[in-house]
């Protein structure tokens, strides 16, 4: 494992205050759990992180800590990495679906700030996922509101886990129209939006039918399909093949 955790504690501010310009020489991520704290980093000053957002800070890095409005929290990790590229990556890490799983995970998990072996082992493991996110295209992808729009469908989609969803309800949880959902998603992916839903139920029905022993009724019902006709129809459609040859393939 390329992680390796120093330190993880809780911070909790009910005051002002301020952490003074200063660097080290090891990484830091700081997750605030609640509230806003101001930032500098990469001498950019000015900087805001709402509650959700990560600010992963590299070796050498110089950056200080604003507390300007009372009630603010935070969970800071310091930890050692082999870096791969000669100059490592650092900035803020916008709220997103996998940011709000990260967080919730490890408060979840974390219950003191002196951790158990295989405690620390889970938090450099999702430490590990962190990086991996950060070279996905979701979070490569520009950041403009289109962008953005089509990130909150795309997370809404996969929070179902393989459950239905359509496009009237993505459009109203939203506030758009249904026609502009659709053809932003189109425009942006290239791919229909309800080509992309049945895509990503279709990957949690193959990986159940796969990697799992629930029998196929189960698994109709946990994907929220109205019987077996109607899963074994839509699966036959997209794959070629019917659930039971699929599973013995």
């Amino acid at each position: 494992m390329n992680s390796n955790l120093l330190i993880l504690f809780k911070g909790e501010k009910q005051d002002y205050g301020k952490v003074s310009l200063h660097s080290h020489s090891f990484w830091q991520l700081e997750i605030v759990t609640r509230g806003h704290i101001a930032y500098t980093l990469l001498e950019e000053s000015g900087k805001v992180l709402n509650a959700g957002d990560m600010l992963l800070i590299p070796p050498y890095q110089g950056h200080e800590f604003r507390y300007d409005m009372p009630g603010a929290a935070w969970v800071t990790l310091k930890f050692e990495r082999n870096v791969r590229h000669a100059e490592p990556w650092g900035g803020v890490i916008p709220k997103s679906l996998f940011t709000e799983k990260f967080t919730a995970s490890l408060l979840a998990t974390i219950t003191g700030t002196i951790l158990r072996p295989y405690e620390k082992t889970f938090v450099e493991g999702m430490l590990e996922s962190l990086f991996v996110y950060i070279e996905s295209e979701d979070f490569c992808r520009a950041e403009d509101e289109p962008s953005r729009i089509v990130r909150a469908i795309t997370d809404m989609v996969r929070e179902r886990n393989g459950r239905p969803v359509n496009v009237d309800e993505i459009a109203e949880r939203l506030s758009y129209t249904r026609s502009h959902v659709s053809k932003l998603f189109k425009q942006l992916t290239g791919e229909n939006l309800k080509s992309f839903i049945d895509r990503v139920r279709l990957e949690k029905a193959k990986e159940m039918l796969r990697y799992s022993e629930f029998n196929i009724s189960y698994i109709t019902e946990e994907l929220g399909f109205k019987d077996i006709f109607t899963f074994s129809r839509f699966f036959k459609r997209m794959t070629g093949m019917n659930p039971r040859q699929y599973r013995a393939h």
